[in-house]
């Protein structure tokens, strides 16, 4: 392993941690050990790997999927958004998201983008839909569902990118993956690509924007893993054996296992901008009409087909968002 992957693995560790647990306690001493490291020394290893400091990440990413619940459960109090992203009240909250957002969080309307926020990119960097275009665009989409179901547990090998766009670092990513999958003698169509965005680019700075670029290996059949794998002629079974941690160490790759959980997904074949209005869609009208809300899991983008068949023009992706119920 290269000697610097150990700290980036380690702090992707507390990275994925805090995610998961933002309406739990985040100390220092909790999430230190987490990482392995002595709390002596963590604050600097964290700001060293990541950019930006162990509390300002912390409340960054809180107040991010506050905006985030806000914006798909429309209908749930500003008390229950703060308590459920680990604020300890409406007061602490308001104050935060005011600071953040330049407006408080009563005002918002919850559908229009936080374009005066003090974070956002210019507003032409980014696409905004209006309600009545993303009802046009799914009525033509009108035999393509949204559905809800599982994904079986699997073992995701990945690679963390920071700002990841406008660039060539996913791609080159990619092809690096693509590499030692071939080097093991893994059929990649047997496994999946999966792409994972951690951070909504419509809130949080470009160059604090994370998307982890891996491949599943199913450590169960079916689900929609099963099915995508399925869908290129393969069967479900025997499955593909798990990577270990030596095998990913020399290419600086990291290991996360996921557990079952349910999904709602949206099959996507076009171009990004196809691609985007999905998102828009799923987020801005189907979850907040829906019985459900974003779980504490990044959203993924499950590739069915792969550029090496159809390019990087045009994309054939699950569009997946692990949810629970309301």
């Amino acid at each position: 392993m290269r000697p610097n992957q150990h700290y980036h693995d380690r702090v992707n560790r507390v990275l994925d941690y805090i995610a998961e647990h933002l309406d739990g306690e985040l100390s220092l001493t909790r999430l230190s050990g987490i990482g392995c490291f002595s709390p002596f020394h963590f604050h600097r290893i964290f700001q060293g790997v990541t950019g930006e400091t162990l509390n300002s990440h912390v409340r960054r990413v809180r107040l991010e999927r506050a905006a985030l619940l806000m914006k798909t459960s429309p209908r749930k109090r500003i008390t229950d958004v703060a308590l459920e992203t680990g604020f300890a009240g409406t007061a602490e909250f308001s104050r935060a998201f005011k600071n953040r957002f330049n407006r408080t969080a009563s005002s918002w309307d919850r559908r229009s983008p936080l374009e005066k926020s003090k974070i956002c990119k210019a507003p032409e960097m980014l696409s905004f839909h209006t309600v009545e275009e993303l009802q046009r665009w799914k009525a033509a989409a009108k035999n393509v569902p949204v559905r809800v179901h599982r994904f079986k547990a699997f073992r995701y090998v990945y690679s963390r990118i920071y700002a990841p766009y406008g660039n060539t670092r996913l791609v080159d990513r990619y092809h690096a993956l693509i590499a030692w999958l071939a080097e093991r003698r893994t059929d990649i169509r047997d496994v999946v690509v999966i792409g994972m965005s951690l951070d909504d680019p419509a809130i949080t700075p470009s160059e604090n924007c994370r998307y982890d670029i891996g491949i599943a290996f199913p450590q169960q059949p079916g689900g929609i893993l099963g099915e995508i794998v399925r869908s290129r002629g393969r069967r479900a079974a025997p499955l593909v054996s798990l990577p270990a941690q030596s095998e990913c160490d020399l290419p600086g790759l990291s290991i996360r296992d996921f557990e079952p959980r349910q999904i709602l997904s949206f099959h996507c074949v076009g171009d990004l901008a196809y691609v985007d209005r999905a998102w828009h869609y799923l987020y801005r009208i189907w979850l907040p009409s829906s019985a459900f809300e974003p779980a504490d899991l990044p959203a993924m983008e499950m590739f069915v087909r792969l550029p090496e068949e159809i390019g990087w023009e045009t994309f054939d992706l699950q569009t997946c968002i692990p949810v629970v119920r309301l």
